[in-house]
């Protein structure tokens, strides 16, 4: 008789739904589909339960008291499920695959069916708050909690980075009922960056180590981004947007504003991932092919966006890799660029810039900038800006006649920082001579080279503005 449902021969047999689905699609359980809805034959389960007493239950280890089970969920898609153990923040199983194409790109393997759970507890460790942010141990003693890995079970794993959730079994919460991209999400009135760690708040899955906090302005969901003691960062924010405006076209980056928050100034960007997509870090994407002897890491990262049926890549990471190049930003890891997937429709896109506060020197103390190279390391492909340099191929989108008066505008921007006396001479110098070498080095390709220095025309400091450069040697975060 065709009765039970899958949750009741979940409990039947001390398996997950996701299981007893396995089981029917293998047809070791007889049943039938009525209405949308799975009816199992009610002997076939328990023939299951006594033949096969011991298949599909939780070890002595796994049923340790501390052990949840819970579903790992890509917007209304069944991905995998897991159990965790809260008091050691260990992943102790991940084996029962529903959907892997849907889940993290990292963590299954190439042919869809196992899951690491060493890559699922490396990524879920990116999807808590970093241990280096400030505040972040005290704000741990508050709520009583032992680590960080715990934070994001305060909303279900919940992110407006992306549309994975975390589902206990059991439940029929759905999508739609708690996302934040959809739902409004706590913000506590008080100007504090960890005031709404540990409530219902995307604040729990926030990475990096800057000092951040989502807000919803007007139904627009915006990341406030804080910077260290010279509070520079933010700055740098608008001018790579004015720089990207400049360059390139709307969809190439993410637009950033400068506003005061908590007494300080802080950059504010809207929400660049849609209500239907992920975004996927370049460090994820270099997973999709396994390395080779013969590739460098650009050419496995394109080769890697090409499987997965990017168009234009190598375009776009010219961009990056020139713009990079004239911010002197020295922050471009494997985490701050990568792809745009739709969850969907699987469709992938080139995600756009964003992140380029830490550039234009802002890690060198005062009193040391008159000795240091306008030429910096630089990320991610080489250290060395030259070799990076010689990567970009496609240059006929670059205009450079579009900067001209841009290094005047970003160090007249940076003057309205009173902790920039003493700093902003220099960047404008080092943008200026950014922008003629690559004058030199593409103008030349194109046949308008026209390298020249422009020295910048000083205005006279308002001292009762300025703070003493003597205090500002060091740079640690707020």
């Amino acid at each position: 008789m065709f009765s039970v449902t899958v949750a009741e021969a979940s409990t039947k047999l001390g398996v997950s739904p996701a299981r007893v689905r396995q089981l029917i699609k293998s047809d070791i359980l007889a049943a039938e589909q009525v209405a949308g809805i799975w009816l199992i034959d009610e002997k076939s389960v328990e023939a299951r339960r006594e033949h096969n007493p011991g298949r599909g239950r939780p070890s002595a280890r796994l049923s340790q008291p501390n052990a949840s089970h819970y579903l790992l969920m890509n917007r209304d898609h069944e991905v995998l499920a897991f159990r965790f153990d809260a008091s050691t923040g260990e992943f102790l199983d991940a084996d029962e695959i529903i959907d892997a194409k849907r889940a993290p790109l990292s963590i299954m393997s190439p042919r869809g069916t196992k899951a690491s759970k060493v890559a699922l507890s490396y990524w879920w460790s990116h999807r808590a708050i970093p241990k280096a942010r400030h505040g972040i141990e005290a704000k741990l003693a508050e709520l009583g909690i032992a680590d960080t890995y715990d934070l994001p079970f305060k909303s279900m794993g919940l992110s407006l980075s992306d549309q994975y959730w975390i589902k206990p079994y059991g439940s029929k919460i759905r999508w739609s009922d708690i996302n934040y991209f959809e739902n409004d999400f706590a913000e506590a009135p008080v100007e504090e960056w960890m005031a709404d760690v540990g409530l219902d708040s995307p604040d729990n899955t926030s990475d990096g180590v800057l000092s951040k906090r989502w807000v919803c302005r007007n139904g627009e969901r915006c990341l406030l981004k804080g910077g260290t003691l010279l509070d520079q960062e933010p700055y740098n924010e608008v001018i790579a947007t004015e720089l990207f405006s400049r360059l390139l076209s709307e969809d190439d980056y993410v637009p950033y504003t400068l506003i005061e928050w908590g007494g300080a100034p802080v950059s504010s960007c809207p929400n660049f991932v849609g209500p239907t997509e992920e975004f996927i870090p370049a460090y994820y994407v270099n997973e999709v092919l396994p390395p080779a002897p013969h590739r460098d890491s650009y050419r496995h990262y394109v080769e890697c966006c090409a499987a997965l049926g990017v168009e234009g890549i190598e375009t776009a990471l010219g961009k990056m890799i020139l713009c990079d190049d004239i911010m002197a930003n020295t922050d471009r890891h494997w985490r701050n660029f990568g792809l745009i997937r739709d969850v969907e429709t699987l469709e992938y896109r080139t995600a756009p810039l964003f992140d380029t506060g830490s550039s234009l020197w802002c890690r060198v103390p005062t009193r040391e900038l008159a000795y240091t190279p306008f030429v910096v390391d630089m990320r991610p492909f080489y250290e060395d800006a030259d070799r990076q340099l010689r990567l970009v191929g496609d240059t006929s989108w670059l205009n450079l006649d579009k900067l001209a008066g841009f290094p005047e505008w970003a160090s007249d921007f940076l003057d309205e920082n009173p902790s920039m006396y003493g700093r902003t001479d220099f960047i404008y110098e080092g943008l200026q001579k950014r922008i003629d070498y690559l004058e030199l080095l593409f103008g030349q390709k194109q046949g308008t080279s026209k390298c020249h220095f422009i020295p910048r025309a000083r205005k006279a400091p308002t001292k009762t503005s300025r703070k003493e450069p003597e205090a500002f040697t060091s740079l640690p975060p707020r």
